[in-house]
């Protein structure tokens, strides 16, 4: 070993246990091997201890609608508790696909639709919680009947004000932006006594304004692409929502594609 450039530290440890580094190469070899054990554990460690800061930096903006925050991985997805087996097996498949593509790196919009309690917002998280994990794409989670609340709020407490303009800041710039439950803040449908028909009353003006700002910030017009991905989990039609939002509103966050459409007719209410 005589004449290798030896690391300093390796050859003082094991001069300090009466060990001549250049006379045992064995010795000299285990204990390097250990050092970048020892070393890479430590960086595994710093690298974990900085993803979880990470997504913790964006969660902490997220708007919950049980005021805590929520996690689902696809390991929970049980498909044998619906009694359509093998339509949750498909949305399950569906969905792990979907957060492949945004793996991969592609950009776009999903919509989820279907009854309340089906799994909508569930693989929502799953999916999120995937790419998160394999490729360090964190991201906002937004409640729009909590949204709904916020902007109920706002003018009585200029905290909540101040609140939803950092919120929108973050939901333009997030990786990956769950809208959940898109839809319910505009309540039951009225019926018109002249002409005998049912509609949505618009959702508060301000809000609309809000979230067109943030749809709009997200959609690159002149490339015809989006900045980011955005998963909308909804109970409504598009033909419901349009009575609801602004149709631009509309063209910008509910995607028309299928292969990026998951619907959930058809499976139980998981709630009861």
């Amino acid at each position: 070993m005589e004449g290798l450039n030896l690391p300093p530290n390796i050859v003082a440890m094991m001069r300090e246990q009466g060990r001549d580094p250049t006379k045992d190469p064995a010795a000299f070899a285990e204990m390097k091997k250990r050092k970048e054990e020892r070393e890479q554990r430590l960086i595994s460690k710093w690298n974990q201890q900085n993803r979880q800061q990470k997504i913790k930096s964006w969660l902490q903006y997220s708007v919950w609608s049980g005021s805590r925050p929520l996690n689902f991985p696809f390991e929970r997805w049980e498909p044998n508790m619906q009694t359509n087996t093998q339509l949750a097996r498909e949305v399950g498949n569906s969905a792990w696909k979907l957060a492949n593509r945004m793996i991969a790196g592609e950009q776009f919009n999903v919509l989820m639709v279907g009854e309340p309690g089906t799994g909508k917002t569930s693989l929502a998280l799953a999916i999120a919680d995937k790419v998160f994990k394999n490729a360090e794409k964190p991201y906002l989670f937004i409640s729009t009947m909590k949204l709904f609340g916020m902007f109920n709020e706002r003018f009585d407490n200029p905290k909540v004000g101040h609140k939803l303009k950092d919120l929108q800041k973050k939901a333009k710039q997030a990786p990956i932006l769950i809208i959940d439950d898109f839809g319910t803040e505009a309540g039951m449908k009225i019926y018109n006594e002249n002409t005998g028909k049912t509609h949505f009353k618009p959702v508060r003006k301000d809000m609309q304004e809000w979230l067109y700002e943030v749809a709009d910030a997200r959609y690159d017009e002149y490339e015809n692409a989006h900045r980011g991905s955005t998963i909308v989990t909804t109970n409504n039609t598009s033909g419901d929502l349009v009575q609801m939002y602004n149709p631009k509103l509309i063209s910008r966050l509910i995607t028309k594609r299928k292969d990026n459409t998951i619907h959930f007719e058809g499976l139980d209410d998981m709630r009861g």
